[in-house]
């Protein structure tokens, strides 16, 4: 399932994409590989040991994932082109980024409210800083959410099978087409397609 959505901003009005399928939990353990990508954010993430919601503390998505019927795989992506109002491309990566995650959030956050847990689009941003790093317990272990890389999941995997998508990232001196954003919901109930567009839409008015 698939729609067109729109963010406005100061300069401009932005189209972007919201995808979204329905996989069981089971079905997504084939994509998990905690050691390599804890080892990947050991080399190369500055919040790997920092933040509780990162490696080496998430948990096996098999561990949170498997208490679930159903997972419903959100995948948002938009294209770069329309940012030309910005001249710096790494700051229109940016930019597309954080309006992609703002939405993102807003609405798989409200649907974890109603039907079950969310996986979220990154790190948790709850607190600024993370408790992690002041060696204080998580303030908010009842609200923060693991993303999908956190949990072990090789996500450009799992968008290529589900979205016959790529994920792409932003080179130096070289804009990709489009960023995109994937989270996802966890939930015992089966929620139509209707129903999830319809409640993003309410969510999310521009």
């Amino acid at each position: 399932m698939d729609f067109i959505h729109y963010a406005k901003t100061k300069s401009a009005t932005i189209r972007y994409v919201v995808e979204m399928c329905s996989y069981t939990p089971a079905d997504c353990i084939k994509y998990e590989d905690k050691i390599k990508f804890d080892n990947l954010c050991k080399i190369g993430c500055p919040n790997y040991l920092h933040k509780w919601s990162c490696p080496p503390y998430a948990p096996l998505f098999s561990d949170i994932a498997l208490k679930w019927d159903k997972i419903y795989i959100v995948f948002m992506y938009v294209d770069l082109l329309q940012f030309s109002y910005i001249k710096n491309d790494y700051l229109k990566v940016k930019a597309a980024n954080s309006m992609l995650k703002s939405r993102a959030d807003q609405f798989i956050r409200k649907m974890a409210n109603l039907h079950g847990k969310c996986i979220s689009t990154g790190s948790c941003r709850l607190c600024k800083p993370c408790k992690c790093k002041l060696g204080k317990p998580c303030a908010h272990s009842d609200l923060m959410a693991y993303s999908f890389e956190a949990l072990g999941i090789n996500v450009s995997q799992l968008v290529e099978d589900c979205f016959k998508k790529q994920l792409i990232w932003y080179k130096q001196n070289c804009l990709p087409q489009y960023t995109s954003v994937v989270c996802g919901i966890l939930t015992n109930e089966n929620l139509s397609d209707e129903y999830l567009q319809d409640s993003y839409n309410k969510c999310i008015m521009y």
